[in-house]
């Protein structure tokens, strides 16, 4: 059973650094920054769903990976021939899954809670 305070704590990173890519976005337009950023949510994500899958068998999260896997291998050529909006298919990959982020963590809180869970 996935813990309420592992998925509280899992969003909670996601939104900080989601929140950073858009003001940097909004006020700084620093596009390096931005894909550093990415990056590094790409990187709190990705060891989210191996954590996921190695501690609670949650097996839908290795379609997360493989496309992740798939996005980080072909990254270099996208960037090669199309510049910095390679990234797009990449932002769009990290909010998909920050949005089943979401989901989750909504029906790990709406589940009954034992004695023992509090």
């Amino acid at each position: 059973m996935i813990s309420d305070t592992r998925m509280k704590t899992d969003l909670l990173g996601q939104l900080i650094i989601i929140v950073s890519i858009l003001l940097l976005l909004a006020f700084e337009r620093q596009i390096a920054w931005t894909n550093y950023l990415l990056i590094v949510l790409a990187l709190w994500q990705v060891v989210s769903a191996i954590h996921l899958i190695a501690v609670y068998q949650y097996i839908r999260k290795i379609n997360f990976i493989r496309t992740m896997l798939v996005l980080a291998l072909s990254l270099p050529v996208w960037i090669h021939l199309i510049g910095y909006f390679a990234y797009l298919p990449v932002a769009g990959v990290l909010i998909w899954y920050f949005v089943q982020t979401v989901r989750d963590t909504r029906i790990v809180l709406r589940r009954p809670r034992s004695f023992w869970d509090l």
